[in-house]
């Protein structure tokens, strides 16, 4: 995934929640990256974003729309 300019889609507070969307996103086809996440659900630090290549940002947050609704 080199040279590829990446944007947040989501946050999460926890490893877990930000591990099935990360999932759920690659089982449909959208790379995804995790950012800040060995410091989700402590204290005071930043949540977990999720980060897809920008051209896939549309579907990513189209899918999560319709299937992670929060």
């Amino acid at each position: 995934m080199d040279n590829i300019d990446f944007v947040a889609v989501r946050t999460c507070q926890s490893h877990e929640e930000a591990t099935i969307i990360k999932s759920a996103l690659e089982e449909e086809g959208i790379p995804c990256a995790l950012d800040n996440d060995h410091q989700g659900g402590l204290t005071g630090v930043l949540a977990i974003r999720i980060l897809v290549p920008s051209d896939r940002k549309e579907d990513a947050a189209a899918f999560l729309g319709k299937h992670h609704e929060r």
